[in-house]
C-alpha cells in the first residue's frame, strides 16, 4: 500500500504522512501534529503487497505528555488488480470496534455490499485484531491478525528475513492461490464494478 521509504502512500507519490494528512482533510479531520501509528507489512527484496494497512490517528500530545485522544482509524485496503480503498472509522468502544459498509471490490467471489466488522485495538505488547463481513444476517468472511511485538534490532530483522525471505511475496500468491482454489471448486466469479477514487486520495 505505501513505500517504506516514503515514496508513496495514502494519496499518491508522497510521503505517507503527507498522503494521511490529504485524506483527513478531506474529511474535515486534523490532527494538529498528534501521532499517528501505523501497521503494515515492510517491503522485501524490492515487493510489498498489504491487503491491510491500518493508521490510528491521535490529536495532539497533552502538556502532561500522554499521547493525544485517538480520533479516527484509517483503514487502508489494496486488492489484487492495484486498486485501494480508503475507510474513515471511528471506534466506539476501548477495543477498537467500529463498523463500516462494504464500498470496495475485494474478492472476484464476493459482491460490493454488506457491513465490515472490525476489533482494531491499537498494538501494545500483543496485536489481536480481526476482520469480519457480515451480508444478510450471515458471516461471510473473517480475518485475523495476531502476534507478539519483538525488538526491531538489526539482529532480528536479519533473522526474520533469513526465516522469511518471501514473506510479502507469499501474501500476494497465497491470495491468488486461494482464489483458483475456489474457482477451480465452481464458486461463481462477480464481475468487477469500475472503482471511482475517492475525494482526497489520488
Amino acid at each position: 500500500m505505501y513505500d517504506v521509504g516514503g515514496v508513496a502512500g495514502v494519496g499518491g507519490d508522497q510521503a505517507a504522512a503527507a498522503g494521511l494528512d490529504r485524506y483527513l482533510a478531506a474529511h474535515g479531520i486534523d490532527l494538529a501534529g498528534g501521532r499517528v501509528l501505523m501497521l503494515a507489512h515492510a517491503r522485501v527484496l524490492g515487493h510489498v503487497f498489504n491487503p491491510l494497512t491500518l493508521y490510528w490517528c491521535h490529536g495532539p500530545d497533552t502538556d502532561s505528555g500522554s499521547t493525544g485522544d485517538l480520533r479516527c482509524v484509517v483503514a487502508e485496503v489494496h486488492n489484487t488488480y492495484g486498486e485501494r480503498h480508503c475507510y474513515l472509522l471511528r471506534p466506539e468502544a476501548a477495543d477498537g470496534r467500529a463498523e463500516t459498509p462494504k464500498e470496495f471490490y475485494v474478492s472476484p467471489f464476493f459482491t460490493v455490499d454488506g457491513t465490515y466488522r472490525m476489533r482494531l485495538p491499537e498494538p501494545g505488547a500483543r496485536l489481536d485484531l480481526a476482520v469480519h463481513l457480515d451480508r444478510e444476517g450471515v458471516r461471510r468472511f473473517t480475518a485475523t491478525v495476531r502476534g507478539t511485538r519483538g525488538p526491531a534490532t538489526a539482529r532480528a530483522l536479519l533473522r526474520a528475513a533469513a526465516r522469511r525471505p518471501f514473506s510479502t511475496l507469499a501474501v500476494s500468491l497465497g491470495i491468488r492461490l486461494h482464489g483458483i482454489r475456489l474457482w477451480a471448486r465452481g464458486l461463481p466469479v462477480v464481475p468487477r464494478p469500475r472503482h471511482r477514487p475517492q475525494e482526497g486520495l489520488e
